[in-house]
């Protein structure tokens, strides 16, 4: 039935443009976490970024109602653009959050989630290739698995900065600052696995 409907590209290049603004934003975290500095232009540099993938996340919804035929179910395209937007926005945040905060001091863990997010959105074009293809590939199957295990990881993470944070922190105020911090790149890395997971259902959906 596929071989029917139109191509409708256009819904694939926003979907791959939100992609790199996630791969962007990735690479700017990484960097920020690194320098730990020049808090202010960070935090603007992150909110040029999530602007940029909020326009392409409103071209995709203004399509979707224009379009009457979609390549996927357009619930798919929707959940996927949402899904997108919403992790590109907590990192935005937890940036932003950083220098609202006032957090000067680098806590180690914060860096490490940076790493961690980048390596989970490395592969992120590939996936949305394949997702294009509407082809299920064995790549897709290891870099799910991969997104899968580095998400272990960031709960590991999560939970040993919680421990350390309530052990070697005495001020009540930063210590809700941290946590707040701590739970949205948990967050960030449960959704970058959403993502993989909802990719590998449309395909196996598809094919």
């Amino acid at each position: 039935m596929k071989f029917f409907l139109p191509k409708q590209t256009a819904f694939f290049d926003l979907l791959a443009g939100m992609g790199e603004c996630l791969k962007e934003m990735a690479e700017l975290f990484v960097k920020f976490s690194i320098d730990f500095n020049d808090f202010e232009n960070y935090s603007r540099k992150a909110k040029e970024i999530e602007h940029k993938a909020d326009s392409k996340a409103h071209e995709i919804i203004d399509k979707l109602n224009k379009t009457f035929i979609t390549p996927i179910d357009r619930e798919d395209i929707y959940l996927l653009a949402h899904e997108l937007d919403d992790i590109i926005d907590i990192i935005e945040n937890v940036i932003h959050n950083i220098y609202l905060y006032e957090i000067r001091e680098k806590f180690d863990e914060i860096e490490k989630f940076a790493h961690l997010f980048k390596e989970a959105t490395d592969d992120f074009g590939e996936i949305l290739e394949c997702l294009e293809k509407q082809k299920y590939e064995g790549h897709l199957l290891k870099v799910k698995i991969r997104i899968h295990e580095l998400e272990d990881q960031g709960d590991e993470i999560f939970s040993k900065a919680i421990t350390k944070l309530f052990k070697e922190k005495s001020d009540p105020v930063l210590i809700v600052k941290l946590k707040d911090i701590l739970e949205n790149l948990e967050d960030s890395m449960d959704k970058i696995q959403k993502v993989a997971d909802v990719v590998e259902g449309i395909i196996v959906k598809s094919s």
